[in-house]
This record gives C-alpha cells, sequence and structure tokens, in this order.
C-alpha cells in the first residue's frame, strides 16, 4: 500500500515536471539570456560583416557563424517537445550555459572579424595618406627644383645683361682708341709732309748749285784756278749734302712705308695699331681670336688670315708676337697662359699663312704691362691681348 502511494506520488511529481517542461522549457531568466546573448552576437555578426570581415576575415567570421549556429540549434533543440520530456529541469541550466558559451564564442569571433575588418580598412586607408604624402612630396620637391632652376636662370639673365653692359663699355673703349689712331695717323701724315717740303728746299739747293757750277765755267781759266780750291770745298759740302739728302730719302721712304703700313693696319677688323720704340704694334684682344677653352675659333681665325697676308704685303721679316693676360688667378697660370697664347697665333700664322716660323719670336708677360685697370671686367678684357710687334727699321 506504502508502494503504491510513492508511486502515485513520484507520477503526480513526474507530471507536473513534464508540465513545467512543456510550458516552461528553461527557466524564464536562462531564455531571456540565452535569446540576448543570441541576439546580440547576430548584431556582431552584422557589424562585422557591414565592416568587411567577409573579406578582410573570412575564416574568423566563418567561425563566428558557426558559433552562433550551434547556439542557435541547441536553442532550438532545448524548446522542442522530445528534448523536455527527455531532461529534468535541473538540467535546464547547464543547458543555458552550453548556449550562452557558444552565442558568447560567436560574439567573440565577430568582434575578432570585426577588428580585423577595421584594422584592414585604417591600413588601406593609411596607405592612401601615405601614397597621398609621398606624391605631395613629389609635387614639393618639383616646385623646389623648378624654383631653384627659375632663380639660376634669373641669375644668367643677370650675368648676361652685366657682359652685354661691359661689351657696350668696352666698345665705347675701343672707339676711343681708334679716334687715338687717327689722331696718331694725322700726325704721322703731317710729318710725311714737313719731310717732303725739306726735301724740296734740298733739292732747290742742289738745282743753285748746279747753275752755280755752270756759271762757273764761263768764268776764265785764272778764275777756275782760283776758284779750284772753293769748288773743291764746295764739292764736299755738296757731296756731304747729297750724302744727307740721301739718308733724308732713305728715311722719308720709310716713313713713307711706314704711312702705308699704318693706314693699311688700321683696316684690320677688331685690331689697334700703334707706334712705339722703333716698332708698329698690332693689338689684337683674346676675346676676338680665342674661346673659353683657349682655342682660335673661327672669327679669329679669320682675322689672323687678313694679318697673314698684311704681314706678307710688307715683308717684314723678324717680328715678335707677345701674350698678355689680367691679374686674376696665380701668376704663374697667367704667365703660361700669355705664352700659350701668343705660341697659338704663331702656329697659325706660320702653318696656315706661310710666315717663315723662324722670322717669329714669342713671349709670354702674364699680367704685366696692363693698358686698363684691372678692377673692371672692360679693363680686365682690354689686359688680355696678343701683340704683333714689327720694327719699321728694314
Amino acid at each position: 500500500m506504502g508502494d503504491r502511494k510513492r508511486l502515485i506520488g513520484n507520477a503526480a511529481l513526474l507530471g507536473w515536471g513534464i508540465m513545467a517542461l512543456l510550458f516552461f522549457p528553461l527557466t524564464v531568466l536562462g531564455a531571456e539570456s540565452a535569446t540576448t546573448a543570441i541576439g546580440e552576437a547576430k548584431a556582431v555578426l552584422e557589424q562585422a560583416r557591414q565592416a568587411g570581415a567577409e573579406k578582410s576575415a573570412p575564416a574568423d567570421l566563418a567561425q563566428a557563424r558557426s558559433w552562433l549556429a550551434q547556439a542557435e540549434k541547441e536553442y532550438e533543440d532545448s524548446q522542442s517537445v522530445l528534448s523536455r520530456t527527455m531532461k529534468l529541469v535541473l538540467s535546464d541550466e547547464a543547458k543555458t550555459k552550453a548556449i550562452l558559451y557558444m552565442a558568447d564564442m560567436a560574439a567573440t569571433k565577430g568582434r575578432t572579424a570585426m577588428a580585423k575588418a577595421k584594422k584592414a580598412a585604417v591600413t588601406a586607408e593609411l596607405q592612401e595618406v601615405r601614397k597621398d604624402l609621398a606624391d605631395f612630396q613629389t609635387s614639393l620637391e618639383v616646385m623646389t627644383r623648378k624654383l631653384a632652376e627659375a632663380e639660376a636662370a634669373k641669375a644668367v639673365k643677370a650675368k648676361a645683361e652685366a657682359q652685354l653692359a661691359g661689351l657696350a663699355q668696352a666698345k665705347q673703349e675701343v672707339a676711343a682708341l681708334e679716334e687715338k689712331k687717327k689722331k696718331e695717323l694725322a700726325e704721322t701724315q703731317k710729318k710725311a709732309a714737313e719731310l717732303e717740303a725739306l726735301r724740296q728746299k734740298e733739292l732747290q739747293q742742289a738745282q743753285l748749285l748746279e747753275a752755280q757750277k755752270a756759271a762757273e765755267k764761263a768764268l776764265s781759266a785764272a778764275q777756275r784756278a782760283q776758284e779750284a780750291a772753293a769748288q773743291q770745298t764746295r764739292e764736299e759740302q755738296l757731296a756731304g749734302e747729297r750724302e744727307k739728302m740721301a739718308a733724308m730719302e732713305s728715311k722719308l721712304a720709310a716713313m713713307e712705308r711706314e704711312k702705308a703700313m699704318l693706314a693699311d693696319a688700321a683696316k684690320l677688323p677688331q685690331t689697334t695699331v700703334k707706334t712705339a720704340g722703333g716698332e708698329i704694334v698690332l693689338t689684337l684682344p683674346v676675346m676676338n681670336l680665342f674661346n673659353s677653352k683657349n682655342e682660335l675659333h673661327s672669327a679669329g681665325k679669320g682675322i689672323l688670315d687678313q694679318v697673314g697676308a698684311y704681314l706678307k704685303k710688307y715683308a717684314v721679316g723678324e717680328m715678335t708676337i707677345r701674350g698678355y693676360a689680367d691679374n686674376v688667378g696665380k701668376a704663374a697660370a697667367n704667365q703660361a697662359l700669355s705664352e700659350k697664347r701668343a705660341q697659338k697665333v704663331k702656329e697659325y700664322l706660320a702653318a696656315y699663312q706661310n710666315i717663315p716660323a723662324a722670322e717669329i719670336t714669342t713671349e709670354g708677360l702674364g699680367s704685366e704691362q696692363p693698358v686698363a685697370s684691372n678692377a673692371t671686367e672692360v679693363g680686365r678684357a682690354l689686359n688680355r691681348r696678343v701683340e704683333i710687334a714689327i720694327p719699321t727699321a728694314q
């Protein structure tokens, strides 16, 4: 009887347990926690998907979805009638913990996937920023280089303008030298006229002496005898006068030759001429003969061709070519440079104008004997020169 009561009591308890499982599958608090956890996990996965985890962290997102699918399956299983009939109410807490763990793992993996996606997005954005920064730096370097080129061009322009101003001043100096040359030529012509007048006077005296000699022939023998001594004296004087006349004529011829040489030298391009110490000196500025490497340029060769024709025309014989430099740099370098310039001119005249090299002596005088101040570019340009000195006495 007692056993039956126990069985009936146990059946009643089992019935109430089944009813509880049918109408309350988990505890109310456990069901709400599982549903909330699964919902939160879904929200995290959706956020991860929107953040781009499908591309940036596909493995983590797949694991999160797997954990979520297991949690949802376990939750659905816990709600089935068969599950509720096979499990006791006391096992609901363990089932809830398992579902919460799976949902939490799904959320954790989802957050990991979302963090990786965000990191990948930040990295990509950082790369774009770095690329933009590199492009900006490149543009800045280009602008800096263009600015430097503009400044260099400005400096070159200023230098060119200064050189043009210097050349203009040099032209003025050359014009002044040309005017001086004309005055010297006029003085030479005046001296030649004076010598011509003196020669005419001497010729008149000679003619007078000849007339006197003819008149003396008409004198008597006695007079001729008396005049013999005087005549001899006069003849000696006449011979002396003739010698003087011959010397004067030779001097006049030399002056005529010098006059012609000066006149023709004045026609030489880019060349100034002067007479000094028994020499005719042709002065050629270095810039009209040589390039920046101190080699004869085509225009300089053309000038030397005309100088060579001039020298052959007058058969000047021995001559001296002197090279000069300004005072910029070391004296030894200027000395060597002046010698090189004189030697270059000699070699060209000998090779291309057939001027005998044995008749040409070269000298390098460096920065000695400047013709202008070395304090200005124009003065230095005038001091850089080559002189061809031709003796006037032949």
